[in-house]
C-alpha cells in the first residue's frame, strides 16, 4: 500500500512540475503585437482566429478550422517567422518575395506554397503537391532543393 501510495505521489509531482514548465498560454488576438495582428488583417482576411498562444517571447496563431488551418509564428515583435498549412493546404503569397512566387510558377508550375519559413540563411519554403523543400537566400535567390 505504501508503494502504491508513493507511486502515485511520485506519478502527481511529476505531472505537475511538467505541466508548471510549459511556457506557451493562451491569449486573446487582441494581445498580439499591432504588427501581428496588421499581417493578419493584410494577408489573411476572412480567416477567423481559432487559437493564439504567447510561447515564451513569441506568438503563434492558428486561423480557420481544423484540418484546413493556416498556422502563424511570429517573434516578439509581431515579425512573421513562419506561416505553414495543415497538408494539402495553399497559403496566401502577398507576402513572400516576388523573386520566390516567380520561381515556385515558372518551375513548380502544377504545385503551390504549402509554407516558408525564415532561416538563417533565407527562407525554407514547402510545396503542396510534390512535397518538396525549397532553400532560397535572404535576397529570394533559389539555392537548393531538398525532398
Amino acid at each position: 500500500m505504501k508503494k502504491t501510495l508513493f507511486g502515485l505521489s511520485l506519478l502527481a509531482m511529476t505531472s505537475f512540475s511538467t505541466i508548471s514548465c510549459d511556457d506557451d498560454k493562451v491569449i486573446s488576438e487582441a494581445e498580439l503585437p499591432k504588427k501581428s495582428q496588421d499581417f493578419i488583417s493584410e494577408y489573411f482576411a476572412g480567416k477567423s482566429y481559432s487559437r493564439v498562444e504567447k510561447e515564451g517571447k513569441n506568438y503563434s496563431v492558428k486561423l480557420g478550422e481544423p484540418g484546413s488551418q493556416i498556422e502563424v509564428d511570429f517573434d516578439a515583435d509581431g515579425n512573421w517567422m513562419e506561416v505553414d498549412g495543415d497538408d494539402g493546404i495553399y497559403i496566401p503569397i502577398g507576402f513572400i518575395l516576388p523573386k520566390i512566387v516567380d520561381y515556385v510558377e515558372d518551375n513548380h508550375p502544377n504545385d503551390g506554397i504549402n509554407g516558408i519559413e525564415k532561416i538563417a540563411s533565407g527562407f525554407d519554403v514547402d510545396l503542396v503537391v510534390s512535397d518538396t523543400d525549397l532553400i532560397f537566400n535572404a535576397s529570394g535567390d533559389f539555392v537548393r532543393q531538398d525532398r
